[in-house]
């Protein structure tokens, strides 16, 4: 077994000689178990670890081009789940009759030149995942030079990350590539419109992705490097019988540090990027190789599948196990799980947030709810609202702005303080999007505790959705992201008189202020508690505590093993009556509240229900009164 030190993972190193190889550049490194805290591996078979030494001072080398075709020959050959994911891929497809590609050729002799209109059965078309510069639009796609890239793109002020993609487009054998700033005319909002909603097709259906990963570190893809920093360590000891033994040395965390903290990947655009390709190859101080089945380096080849949470094959993670009876992902699971990470990423502009996912939202959709619906159009009107999903749209209101520490968030040195300008952006978003979305959070969220623990539990909505209005539409066509009313049925208590507003905004303002974490925990009557998130920072003096209610939502624990029940729900703000005549809310923030007695006026219950009977009573009772209680509009 690997011995762990601080920071480093230590294995019995045994070198293999080739002919005529006085200095070995591969080793095996034998292992009993995978190490237990190194990145990406806790789930990896009983196996030896094949190293290389790197002797390539470049990630451009003959070398390690040559281990990137392998990667690509094994994946496309032998990968079942990529195959999954990629079903039906270069065939063809209406929109690589819509799209444009860069025609890059297949050698240096080759024109650059944009292209359109495809009509063949194999279209290779690579995807690239980048960040942009100032230098990007000064070459990009508008409407006055879309004639002449037709014909040839000049490359004489091309960025060195374009110049780059070239190289490796033609070292594959690759001759399209899609670009963004090329592909979509950027002075043309009904164009972006068009190939933006295309997204999902185009990186799904893409040959390889070729990700940036250092970003705005780095020039373009290649990276100079000494190939000593990118190689394990191996240690030898000289024995007086003449023996020698081997010891490699592998850093922890360094997946980490070179993939999962990048640059790259502290933007939203790119998150979905990579969530959709079936193949990535991660050009860093090293290639990292990424598919469905597989995670490899230059240097060490784990040769096994990240099912890591961070790790974007959450999808065929779904795939692989649904056949299964055991450990099989929810689709609620595995969506909650790409919200909480994409909550991490960061976005120039604040209207962006539902579209930069909205190849997510594509995939989800024939992944999960085609089957019931009829018609690819319908998704944008029958599956999904301001990004959550209809069908199970009162579960999808339990989410919360997290309590976040620095160690638990991907990419902490880009994270916001509480200062003016999150201020201004969490100001924006409340005013892009219903309270009630997630994406009117400015901030990293998590789900509330919506599941039961135990196999008598049961659990009860404590509200009626009965009807969605629209308020206001998106640039895009894609309705599911329209601003909406909720008219609900439901119990809200007007002023709150159990609980200390004033205390609990005296802890929302102190401790936004000091750490951004904003929660309120405080002990009621009857051996009650509750705890509250708020979604933002206090932006303006807090409403008068007459003017706060708090909207119940779900009801957990009606078991007849329970002593505890737990209720969630919502802090909301009054707005005053609506046109329409209902109170109107707006939402404040998460609560819990956990009671050993009944939580709802008038209803008395026992501390725990001696049969499955009485329980089911008590849903029966609850359920009789939900039908008289009032109808109010959530904004």
């Amino acid at each position: 077994m690997g011995i762990q030190t601080r920071g480093l993972t230590i294995y019995r190193a045994s070198p293999v000689v080739l002919s005529g190889d006085a200095n070995p550049r591969r080793w095996i490194f034998k292992e009993v178990d995978p190490p237990a805290h190194s990145e990406g591996i806790e789930d990896a078979e009983l196996m030896d670890v094949d190293v290389v030494q790197s002797t390539s001072p470049t990630t451009f080398d003959p070398l390690v081009f040559e281990q990137l075709r392998r990667w690509v020959d094994e994946c496309t050959q032998n990968h079942e789940l990529c195959k999954i994911a990629t079903s039906g891929q270069n065939s063809i497809f209406g929109f690589q009759q819509t799209i444009r590609l860069v025609d890059v050729g297949l050698d240096d002799s080759s024109p650059i030149r944009l292209v359109e209109g495809f009509r063949v059965n194999k279209v290779w078309c690579n995807t690239i995942s980048y960040q942009w510069t100032a230098d990007t639009p000064k070459t990009s796609l508008k409407k006055h030079n879309k004639a002449a890239y037709s014909h040839t793109v000049p490359t004489q002020d091309w960025p060195k990350v374009y110049q780059d993609i070239v190289v490796v487009c033609r070292a594959l054998g690759v001759r399209y590539i899609w670009i963004d700033s090329f592909c979509i005319i950027q002075d043309d909002l009904e164009d972006w419109k068009v190939q933006s909603s295309m997204i999902q097709d185009i990186y799904s259906h893409g040959y390889l992705n070729l990700a940036n990963v250092l970003g705005k570190h780095a020039d373009g893809l290649e990276v100079k490097r000494d190939p000593t920093t990118t190689s394990p360590c191996i240690l030898s000891r000289k024995f007086d019988d003449g023996s020698t033994a081997y010891w490699g040395c592998i850093e922890d965390g360094s997946w980490r540090e070179q993939i999962q903290d990048a640059p790259l990947y502290t933007r939203g655009w790119c998150y979905q990027e990579r969530f959709l390709s079936a193949r990535t190859v991660q050009f860093g101080q090293q290639l990292y190789w990424e598919c469905r089945e597989q995670f490899d380096s230059e240097s060490v080849p784990y040769r096994k599948a990240f099912y890591d949470l961070k790790h974007p094959d959450l999808m065929t993670t779904f795939e692989k196990d649904k056949e299964s009876a055991s450990g099989a992902l929810s689709p609620h699971e595995i969506w909650n799980t790409v919200v909480k990470i994409y909550t991490t990423t960061q976005l120039t502009q604040q209207s962006d947030k539902l579209v930069a996912l909205r190849g997510v939202f594509n995939r989800f959709w024939e992944r999960f709810e085609a089957k019931a619906q009829q018609g690819r159009n319908q998704q944008n009107i029958d599956w999904c609202i301001a990004g959550l999903w209809k069908r199970d749209l009162i579960r999808h209101l339990l989410w919360r702005r997290e309590t976040y520490q620095l160690d638990s968030i991907p990419n902490p040195e880009s994270w916001p303080s509480e200062d003016d300008q999150f201020n201004a952006r969490a100001t924006e978003l409340l005013n892009l999007y219903p309270s009630w979305s997630w994406a009117a959070c400015p901030s990293y969220l998590g789900f509330g505790i919506c599941f039961t623990t135990q196999p008598s539990d049961k659990v009860e909505d404590m509200i009626v959705i009965e009807k969605i209005v629209p308020l206001s539409h998106t640039q895009t066509d894609y309705t599911a992201f329209d601003r909406s009313a909720l008219i609900l049925r439901g119990l809200l208590y007007d002023g709150i008189t159990a609980i200390d507003m004033g205390q609990v905004f005296s802890d929302w303002a102190a401790k936004a202020e000091s750490s951004g974490t904003v929660k309120h925990h405080a002990q009621l009557l009857r051996r009650s508690a509750w705890w509250v998130h708020f979604d933002r920072p206090l932006l303006s003096p807090p409403p008068k505590p007459e003017k706060v209610g708090v909207l119940m939502i779900r009801l957990v624990g009606l078991g007849e093993a329970r002593q505890t029940r737990w209720m969630h729900g919502l802090l909301v703000e009054s707005l005053g009556v609506g046109e329409d005549g209902l109170p109107t809310y707006r939402r404040m923030g998460f609560f819990l509240l956990r009671s050993k007695r009944g939580l709802i006026p008038g209803v008395e219950w026992p501390e725990r229900f001696e049969t499955g009977e009485e329980a089911e009573t008590a849903i029966k009772e609850v359920r009789e009164r939900r039908r008289a209680w009032p109808l109010l509009r959530l904004v």
